[in-house]
């Protein structure tokens, strides 16, 4: 019979509430990988974003409208 003991204090020793870690580097990381994307795409497609709120606060359907990709997918030519 296999000794359950150290398995069950392992157990208990390791759970308990999982909170979230926050590195500030990784978070700058996000915000620059951002702006690259929304500067990209503006470029691309030269739609803006509005500047008096930051992106995180903009409506669903504002973002929808400025990512939204309108090129028309490639249609299967016919008799083919």
């Amino acid at each position: 019979m296999h000794d359950i003991t150290v398995v069950g204090t392992l157990r208990a020793r390791l759970s308990g509430p999982i909170t979230p870690r926050y590195n500030r580097a990784d978070d700058e990381e996000d915000a620059l990988l951002a702006r690259v994307l929304i500067t990209s795409w503006s470029l691309a497609t030269g739609r803006t974003l509005r500047s008096d709120v930051p992106p995180r606060l903009l409506t669903e359907d504002e973002l929808i409208a400025f990512w939204a990709d309108d090129t028309d997918p490639v249609r299967p030519r016919s008799g083919a």
